[in-house]
């Protein structure tokens, strides 16, 4: 039996690229998702951070005008009332930088899974590709054999 000269694995190889290109796609779009939340979550802590300077300085700007008397009762009580409702946002933006790391948390996730998925989908290709290499060697060699044994055959001397 002739052996063939096309790899006969070739559609099967032509397969698992096709997978390891989506792979790669998917790696990306995790990629993109993690650093997309890792922006949300650093921006969530900027404005949370800015909220928590900017109630500092109305508390030191309120204590201060306690301290030099210039404060009223009716005062005193919308200070108190800030405070509740100032407690309350920081609540707010503390719970929304915890989201958005529970969204990077599961982001990366995500990224370490599509990793996994490509290394696995790259294994597979490989193997063929791997096969390929020796199907295209044992090849040669068996094309070298013939050509040497034409050679000794054309020279007269066949040897058995």
């Amino acid at each position: 039996m002739p052996s063939p000269t096309k790899y006969p694995l070739e559609p099967l190889l032509a397969h698992r690229e096709r997978l390891v290109e989506d792979a790669e796609a998917a790696m990306a779009r995790a990629i993109a998702a993690r650093e997309a939340e890792e922006r949300a979550e650093t921006t969530a802590i900027e404005v949370r951070t800015k909220a928590r300077d900017a109630a500092s300085a109305v508390r030191a700007e309120e204590s201060a005008r306690i301290a030099r008397g210039e404060a009223r009762a009716v005062d005193l009580a919308r200070v108190e009332a800030w405070e509740r409702s100032e407690a309350g946002r920081q609540l707010e933006l503390d719970r929304r930088v915890e989201d958005c790391g529970s969204r990077v948390r599961a982001a990366r996730e995500g990224e370490a899974r599509a990793r996994a998925e490509l290394a696995a989908k790259m294994a597979d290709r490989d193997v063929v590709a791997k096969d390929e290499v020796k199907f295209d060697d044992a090849r040669k060699r068996a094309a070298e054999a013939r050509e040497e044994e034409d050679a000794a055959e054309a020279f007269g001397g066949r040897s058995r």
